[in-house]
Formats: C-alpha cells, sequence, structure tokens
C-alpha cells in the first residue's frame, strides 16, 4: 500500500512538521513518475529530505507562500555520492515532467516539482 513506484514509498513523501498534519503524504503521480525516471536514468538511490508540506509545517521552515511543496508536486533530494547539486540539474532536464517543471539548484540538494504553470530555474 504505501509503494508508490519500483523505488519509492509513501513515507518518504510525508510531511516531517511536528504538531500540524500528521505526517500526511499527498503526492502528485507525475511527481513520482518523474522521480523514478531520473532514479532509472542515474542508476543511483535518490533521498527525498523534503516531500509534501502540509501549510503549517511549509510556513514554519520558511517555504512559498504557494509551494508545490504544498501541492504534492515538488521534491528537495539530496545528491547522489559521486553526483553534485548542478549535475543532478542538469540529468534532471533530460526527464520531460522535470523540463518543463522547476529545478532549483542548492549547495547540497536539488528542488524539483511538475509545476504546468511553466519552466522555472534558480539557484541559491
Amino acid at each position: 500500500m504505501g509503494d508508490l513506484s519500483k523505488n519509492f514509498n509513501r513515507s518518504e513523501f510525508a510531511c516531517k512538521g511536528k504538531n500540524c498534519c500528521g505526517h500526511s503524504a499527498a503526492i502528485h503521480p507525475d511527481l513520482v513518475d518523474a522521480l523514478q525516471a531520473l532514479r532509472d536514468h542515474i542508476g543511483k538511490p535518490l533521498s527525498i529530505t523534503s516531500g509534501f508540506r502540509c501549510n503549517r509545517h511549509n510556513k514554519a521552515v520558511g517555504g512559498a507562500e504557494q509551494s508545490f511543496h504544498t501541492l504534492g508536486m515538488a521534491a528537495d533530494v539530496s545528491c547522489p555520492a559521486g553526483v553534485s547539486p548542478e549535475e543532478l540539474a542538469v540529468i534532471a532536464e533530460e526527464i520531460p515532467l522535470f523540463c518543463e517543471g522547476g529545478i532549483g539548484v542548492y549547495a547540497s540538494w536539488v528542488h524539483l516539482d511538475v509545476r504546468q504553470s511553466g519552466k522555472a530555474r534558480w539557484r541559491s
């Protein structure tokens, strides 16, 4: 019941907030499909550091008011060994749902989302 794909489980996407939603994990199937495609492409496990966020947790961590995390359409992914955030972002561009969505590069991780409102790119 918890398995979303070959390599991802619903618990990996659960809200990490305290005293908020009870660790719900409303995840858009396109996000799971795109992450699975990325994982298959690089051939290395991906670790979700932040998946779904309820509004309370999103606010607590300083997330954007209209964050795609609150819609279950975004995940922050730590970089696998031997892959830099820049490299992971370049590889993510090869996945159609991420190519048309959002990719944000940070010091040790990458934000990936499957927004349908147009491509977005940023670096922190």
